[in-house]
């Protein structure tokens, strides 16, 4: 009996652990290993056979300063390298032009279509190899000083464009940034409190999608702003609480806009957006415009507007979504005032499907408007109330018991 003890004891179990990691990919490996530095890429040659040449395949190439591996070493790896897709610096004060440009000059002689450069607010000059490089399809400019843009060039090939905190000489090299880039499509901005560039003007006549993301800590002095003229955009997002000077376009492609911005002159605003089909609105503004129609939309997002928000369902006559984002610690939530249109908006007789309310607290305002949209939208398919009141149980069965428009409505509480 001892013995068939003991070699219970020392039997193996029969459960062998999967190697979760060698089921992974190949692909996906290399998606991952595109985010490390370069020099942590060739350090999982040592991890196994599979690995050994793994590394080999990404066209990633990422040096972070301060960097274990010298510039010099880093740029010499480079050129054992027969392609680099997308190549990646962040370098600190010590670095100059003269540094950068054979790396560049390397990497664009294997193919280069991706670029990000950020320098800690360095002057930086385009190197010139970049200019007429059909090749080259995105540039991420993040944190440096740009200067002496020349006349007579062009990025030919880019068509994703970054400025990320970007300084320039004057708000005049913005334009001329831009106007270099014939085919660009998509741009993201991103203003800071090392932004210089007083008004920033986008005119892209080809741009498609734009993001605007102002970070000040606080307004700067004197005007300062963006003007948009971008007649081909289908996608704009603007974050922007401390501009006083914004002027948009009229953008007849619009599909989707999404604006969280402090703005005095709503109707310049609202009357851009006007072919939009998906709106989502944070607008801390003293009123809302009543000329403005959306002829298109269908989905409308409300965060913070003013009392007047009501307005807007009577100018979508065709409005299929409707969420609307309590917000109780702002000054002007959507339903801080609820007034009543004085005829049933079309888009609530007709095309009103889905209605969705977040923080309803079920105070006397809010139970008006969400009695009146629940009443009237004949064609609503499903409402729902999310709440994180106290009183949350009485106010869900105050809502339960509302007459419906629509009697196939679903009511969902949570």
């Amino acid at each position: 009996m001892r013995n068939q003890i003991r070699r219970r004891g020392t039997r193996r179990n029969p459960i062998r652990r999967r190697d979760t990691v060698s089921e992974i990919p190949d692909e996906l490996l290399l998606t991952i290993l595109s985010f490390l530095p370069s020099k942590d890429v060739v350090v999982t040659s040592a991890i196994s056979k599979r690995w050994k040449s793994l590394w080999k395949e990404v066209k990633t190439f990422r040096y972070d300063d301060p960097y274990p591996l010298p510039f010099n070493m880093f740029t010499l790896f480079i050129r054992s390298r027969s392609s680099v897709d997308i190549l990646q610096l962040k370098l600190s004060p010590g670095f100059s032009r003269t540094d950068i440009n054979p790396l560049v000059n390397d990497a664009v002689a294997r193919s280069l279509r991706e670029l990000r450069i950020e320098m800690l607010y360095i002057s930086f000059e385009l190197p010139q190899c970049l200019y007429f490089y059909p090749q080259l399809e995105t540039l991420i400019l993040q944190k440096l000083s740009l200067v002496n843009i020349p006349s007579n060039v062009s990025l030919i090939g880019v068509k994703k464009l970054h400025i990320l905190s970007v300084r320039f000489l004057s708000d005049e090299s913005v334009i001329k940034l831009l106007s270099i880039c014939p085919l660009l499509e998509d741009l993201v901005v991103r203003r800071s409190l090392y932004t210089n560039v007083m008004i920033f003007t986008i005119d892209v006549p080809t741009l498609k999608n734009l993001y605007i993301y102002n970070s000040w800590k606080s307004r700067p002095e004197g005007v300062h702003g963006f003007v948009v003229n971008a007649p081909s955009l289908r996608c704009f997002y603007i974050k922007d609480s401390f501009s006083n000077y914004l002027r948009f376009g009229n953008m007849p492609e619009l599909v989707k806009a999404s604006v969280n911005i402090v703005c005095d002159q709503p109707e310049d605003i609202l009357g851009s957006l006007a072919s939009t089909r998906y709106l989502s609105l944070c607008l801390q503004s003293p009123y809302l415009p009543l000329a403005t129609s959306f002829l298109f939309l269908d989905q409308l997002e409300l965060h913070s507007c003013p009392s007047q928000w009501c307005n807007l369902l009577k100018d979508a006559p065709i409005l299929r979504v409707l969420k609307l984002y309590q917000k109780h610690s702002q000054s002007n939530d959507v339903t801080d005032s609820w007034n009543q249109p004085i005829s049933v908006p079309e888009c609530l007789m007709s095309h009103l499907e889905i209605f969705e309310w977040r923080h309803y607290n079920g105070t006397a305002q809010e139970r008006e408007a969400a009695k009146y949209i629940l009443g009237n939208a004949s064609c609503l398919k499903k409402a729902s109330f999310y709440s994180k009141s106290a009183r949350k149980h009485d106010i869900l069965k105050e809502l339960e018991s509302v007459e419906r428009g629509s009697k196939t409505c679903m009511l969902v509480f949570e």
